[in-house]
């Protein structure tokens, strides 16, 4: 497929990212997880471990929205930025709570105990997604390139929560306070996806910064999706 290049619009160069996304091991609509869910083919522990995952790297980003709005010097990028953390610590503007709270109450739900969340030990996978939003967030001081990272994950997020949500409320009997984390990011994750669109539109016109957004897009999908398996881990 051809890069993208200054001379595309916006909207081709998001869909090309799309597209990008859109292949095996980046495309989370296509995780088995969703299919095994449905089937209730998992344990109740293989929940509760994959949850504590991303419980683990869900508490991260918070973090790393605070340190991409302190380098970021465009004010109405940062409000959004800003936006963005408002939801991720407190549930803001879904009136829920901080989605690391959520995704607590998913592992809980599947019999994890809440204090021992904070103590659970990071798989490869995990660690890996981590130490990559460490790197972009934290000791790049490019702070556009955890934008395309985002995209990599927020643009395609509603679709694959929304089938886990529904998932472990049919096959599990979980309640609806208790798969938030996975209902609130369908629309969420809609206006996240939207607000990286709007930066990509002012700042992502040259066919390097493009390139660069690819990159981070694609291997962020890649990681997100690893994590995502760590169910493979428990039994």
């Amino acid at each position: 497929m051809a890069l993208a290049t200054e001379f595309e619009s916006t909207e081709a160069f998001v869909n090309s990212l799309e597209a990008d996304i859109k292949k095996p091991g980046r495309w989370l609509a296509d995780h088995p997880l969703i299919k095994k869910l449905e089937r209730k083919e998992l344990t109740e522990a293989q929940i509760a471990g994959l949850m504590g995952q991303v419980y683990r790297q869900t508490c991260e980003v918070v973090r790393w929205l605070g340190a991409i709005y302190a380098k970021c010097d465009d004010m109405k990028i940062r409000r959004e930025i800003f936006n963005n953390l408002v939801e991720e610590e407190l549930g803001g503007f879904s009136n829920t709570d901080a989605h690391f709270h959520l995704a607590a109450r998913v592992a809980v739900a599947a019999g994890a105990e809440r204090e021992a969340l904070d103590r659970v030990a990071l798989l490869p996978q995990t660690k890996a997604l981590i130490d990559y939003g460490d790197e972009i967030c934290y000791r790049d001081p490019a702070w556009i390139k955890p934008f395309g990272a985002f995209f990599g994950f927020e643009y395609q997020s509603p679709k694959a929560y929304g089938p886990i949500a529904k998932a472990l409320s049919k096959s599990y009997g979980m309640k609806d306070d208790e798969v938030l984390f996975f209902s609130v990011h369908v629309t969420a994750d809609e206006d996240h996806g939207d607000a990286i669109v709007r930066v990509f539109d002012r700042y992502a016109r040259d066919a390097k910064t493009r390139a660069i957004l690819r990159e981070c897009s694609n291997k962020y999908a890649e990681l997100y999706y690893g994590m995502l398996s760590t169910y493979e881990a428990f039994h």
